[in-house]
């Protein structure tokens, strides 16, 4: 445990770091902060860096269980319905199925329809519910997608032998992103970036 400042009232609290192994993610630190002022974070986060992957499979209603890991670092696709879940700051690993990541994106164009509605933005309500409707249609067997799983650190899977991995390339490696904040220090001398 180590002591830190709350980020949201400034007390002295506690930081609690434990490392696991964990399958298919390998060693991973698991992070709490609890403050008594309510403020809470909890993460996961995977410390092996692997080779960049993609990972890409039709699904449809028979593959509804197959396991999908993301990693922070995941970014998930669904190209038919122009789906895209990129990690950002607060991303969180997440172990599921295709039905979970289905209900992930459904809740999100769930909410998304409605701030449209409130701005009385028809098509963007419409579009919402074609992907709702092509989500049930998959569900339900009458409609197959793609779901495609890219992650730069290589710490993602779909568990499936009918899933196709390749690796990426440097440049579409480039082009994710990572979750990470990155600090750029340029223009600093080596003795203020050591200080």
């Amino acid at each position: 445990m180590v002591e830190i400042t709350c980020p949201s009232c400034g007390r002295k609290t506690e930081l609690i770091a434990l490392e696991y192994e964990i399958p298919y993610f390998g060693k991973i630190l698991l992070t709490s902060i609890n403050c008594g002022c309510g403020f809470k974070h909890n993460d996961c986060i995977v410390l092996g860096v692997k080779e960049p992957v993609r990972y890409k499979m039709s699904i449809s209603s028979n593959k509804l269980f197959t396991k999908v890991i993301r990693s922070t670092s995941g970014t998930i696709k669904i190209p038919e319905l122009g789906v895209e879940i990129e990690p950002g700051p607060a991303s969180q690993a997440f172990v599921t199925n295709v039905e979970g990541v289905l209900e992930r994106v459904r809740d999100i164009v769930l909410m998304a329809m409605r701030w449209r509605a409130e701005e009385g933005d028809s098509s963007a309500v419409e579009r919402c519910e074609y992907i709702l409707k092509t989500i049930d249609d998959v569900i339900e067997g009458k409609k197959e997608l793609t779901l495609v799983l890219e992650d730069p650190f290589g710490n993602s899977l779909i568990a499936s032998e009918e899933a196709e991995k390749t690796n990426l390339t440097p440049e579409e490696v480039r082009k994710l992103k990572t979750g990470l904040t990155v600090l750029e220090l340029s223009g600093l001398s080596e003795d203020e970036i050591q200080s």
